[in-house]
């Protein structure tokens, strides 16, 4: 199953369009599409995927995504809950690059936006208190009009090239166009995996789904994604991990378990090989990162 391609109500003759999100739960499944986005979670808590890059979500969270890099953003189960009265909320910058073409763009001034418009084909995180300020001129944002819309696109683009307080999130395996047959076929195994990869994975069921024998298919996923079968399952493990962690709600005995590991010291063997830390140390250090913002 191919991402959903998203066709965006860009307003006639405009290349920036913002959009304000109020709803039980996001309902938009993984997409992609040309423009860029800027998205900036006012409230709700979930799952991002971007590309092959899986991480929990919460308040205040800001990315950018590059064009037809495919991503969701998927609420947690209690969204769903019609009972719950809870709201998910964000708000959507949406522009094409377009805007800047073809001379503007090739300014020299232009140097630090044109970069890094070419990091969001991997998507952006933006953290620490770059974060804060960037969705305060988000949200100010929103309201412009005309040229006066134009300069504070140029203005937020600016501020984001020029933090340094960003995470990358898609792998550079991640390169694939949507559009091959290629990626179509991965596309087969990604979705399995997202659906799947808290519970035990057979490397059998997976390599079946694609046509091809567990050898045949270890070395056709490394080619793909340049990392092995395993690493990738686990990454995906470590992501779901670290938003548990961050909640604070459960044990780490529990939180193993609930990402998909039925291993406790390999867990912490796999989480400190990605993190450098300890699961623990992850928690305090998100917990002071917060409180220094």
């Amino acid at each position: 199953m191919k991402p959903l391609f998203q066709e965006l109500p860009f307003p006639i003759d405009s290349h920036i369009h913002f959009y304000v999100e109020d709803l039980p739960h996001f309902i938009v499944p993984w997409h992609y599409h040309p423009a860029i986005e800027i998205m900036y979670i006012t409230s709700g808590t979930g799952t991002r995927f971007v590309g092959d890059h899986v991480e929990g979500y919460f308040e205040g969270d800001v990315c950018m995504i590059g064009p037809q890099l495919p991503h969701e953003w998927r609420n947690d189960p209690v969204y769903f809950d019609k009972s719950s009265g809870l709201r998910a909320t964000c708000i959507c910058l949406f522009f094409k690059r377009q805007i800047f073409e073809p001379n503007l763009i090739r300014l020299p001034e232009m140097n630090n936006i044109r970069e890094l418009i070419e990091r969001s084909r991997r998507g952006i995180k933006f953290v620490g208190k770059s974060r804060k300020k960037i969705a305060e001129l988000i949200s100010q944002s929103a309201n412009e009009t005309g040229a006066s819309r134009v300069i504070k696109l140029i203005a937020l683009l600016e501020l984001m090239a020029t933090s340094e307080e960003y995470e990358i999130l898609a792998s550079t395996g991640f390169t694939e166009t949507v559009n091959s047959d290629d990626f179509e076929r991965f596309n087969k195994v990604y979705k399995y995996l997202v659906k799947n990869f808290t519970s035990p994975v057979k490397l059998e069921e997976v390599a079946a789904l694609v046509g091809l024998t567990p050898t045949a298919f270890c070395r056709y996923f490394k080619k793909r994604t340049k990392k092995t079968f395993v690493e990738y399952l686990n990454d995906m493990r470590i992501g779901h991990a670290k938003k548990l962690l961050i909640e604070g709600n459960l044990k780490i005995s529990t939180i193993s378990s609930e990402a998909g590991f039925n291993n406790l010291s390999n867990f912490i063997g796999q989480f400190k090989k990605t993190t450098n830390m300890l699961p623990s140390e992850y928690q305090k250090k998100y917990k002071e990162r917060l409180d220094g913002e």
